[in-house]
């Protein structure tokens, strides 16, 4: 490939290949900051992130990469695609040029590559933000394995033109704002080999489920969907969300599946906000000072456990350099509870902010409704029900002398147990 050299190391800038083992990535690299690596999606290139890339300014290292078999990287053979085998791609190249936690931003087949680097390599990522996807890409399979049939019949560029074009990854306003967005997307799938596009294609209808492991994630992460996605529905990106311990959702009501082309100043912002939010924390983390958190983008409580049906925050603790203080917010529905306990290092006061609720303390229950509050002394039993049939009960909560729940110590009770003396 004329104008290409391999590299090593944060030097490399636009137009490198990187050695990966049987491939040959091709990869840019521009600007200085904190990371940024950008993974494209099924039959595109490192091209689809133009201008979210542009969009985003300076500040940052922001890598783009072709994925094995797609676009301008180069295998010496053809093997099998797999999430695997494109993740191990990923991590072989953070650690090749360096990069230090980088957030990771895939879109589509990418943001599922972004999942897979986190569960088998998670001290590479340091956020993910996964555009237009889903855990389970084999919901995608009759779709995947009719294009890659036509495809093998007619060829790639019938099949374009037959297949792709009546039904493109764009929503319609989309296309109203910038009709020039289709024939963008239209070249960077004529750039692949056929072969190759049909091996993505079959990958992708095999890819293993990722959604029973979610729970293993621990990075914070931002799920953008397109309210008007027609492939990876938007649905599925709202139950990702709801799956993930510590993810936020951004939803672009005009925007289909290619979100990249089709709202790439909106994409940019999202993700610059989001990565301000990260750095905050772990600013305030590593340097023990005050930052600005909200409940609704910290980490959630893990899915194992007394409190896993139910949404726990943990705003401030352990994971902001707390060492004598947990605060977080708690929701509960109607009928919600959990079972009894108690914390033999922490005392606890619970505030209720909306709804309603039965605190058990002891053996007094209480009422509360928002705004009152209770104190609930250490080693003493206690559990909440949300009573609210209209509304959740969400309660805000304190350790005083603890950062965690493990400092706080959680004994398990029966309903009945009396005051631990």
């Amino acid at each position: 490939m004329e104008g290409t050299t391999t590299t090593r190391g944060l030097a490399a800038k636009a137009g490198q290949l990187l050695d990966v083992g049987g491939a040959e990535l091709y990869l840019e690299v521009d600007g200085e900051g904190p990371p940024l690596l950008l993974v494209h999606g099924l039959g595109l290139t490192g091209a689809l992130w133009n201008r979210v890339a542009d969009s985003l300014g300076g500040g940052h290292t922001i890598v783009r990469v072709d994925l094995r078999g797609a676009g301008r990287s180069r295998e010496t053979e053809r093997g099998e695609l797999t999430l695997a085998r494109w993740a191990a791609d990923l991590a072989t190249m953070i650690e090749r040029l360096e990069l230090e936690r980088p957030t990771v931003v895939g879109h589509s087949l990418g943001a599922a590559i972004a999942l897979k680097l986190a569960l088998e390599r998670p001290e590479l990522p340091g956020a993910l933000v996964l555009i237009g996807t889903e855990a389970d890409l084999t919901n995608l399979a009759p779709r995947m394995l009719a294009s890659a049939e036509r495809i093998e019949s007619d060829g790639l560029e019938r099949w374009i033109d037959d297949v792709w074009a009546r039904n493109p990854p764009f929503a319609a306003p989309s296309l109203a704002r910038d009709g020039a967005i289709l024939d963008e997307y239209r070249n960077l799938l004529l750039e692949n080999d056929a072969r190759d596009y049909v091996r993505q294609c079959r990958a992708i209808a095999g890819a293993e489920p990722l959604s029973r492991r979610l729970g293993e994630i621990g990075q914070p992460v931002l799920v953008v969907v397109g309210s008007l996605d027609n492939r990876t529905l938007p649905e599925h990106g709202r139950e990702l969300v709801a799956s993930l311990p510590n993810a936020r959702l951004v939803e672009f009501a005009e925007a289909g599946h290619s979100i990249p082309l089709e709202a790439p100043q909106a994409t940019a912002d999202a993700i610059l906000e989001f990565v301000r939010e990260v750095e905050v924390v772990a600013t305030a983390a590593g340097e023990r000072r005050p930052g600005v958190l909200r409940a609704d983008r910290t980490p959630r409580n893990a899915r194992s456990g007394p409190f896993g049906h139910l949404d726990v925050r943990w705003v401030v603790g352990e994971h902001t350099g707390a060492s004598l203080i947990a605060f977080g917010q708690s929701t509960y529905p109607f009928g919600a509870t959990h079972e009894n306990h108690h914390h033999p290092h922490a005392e606890e006061v619970v505030m209720v902010v909306s709804g309603r609720g039965t605190q058990k303390i002891g053996d007094r229950s209480l009422d509360l409704g928002p705004g009152d509050i209770c104190f609930i002394p250490r080693a003493t039993p206690h559990r909440i029900t949300g009573t609210s049939r209209d509304d959740d009960c969400v309660i805000l909560w304190a350790f005083g002398g603890a950062g965690s729940i493990e400092q706080a110590g959680y004994v398990p009770l029966p309903d009945d147990e009396e005051k631990v003396q």
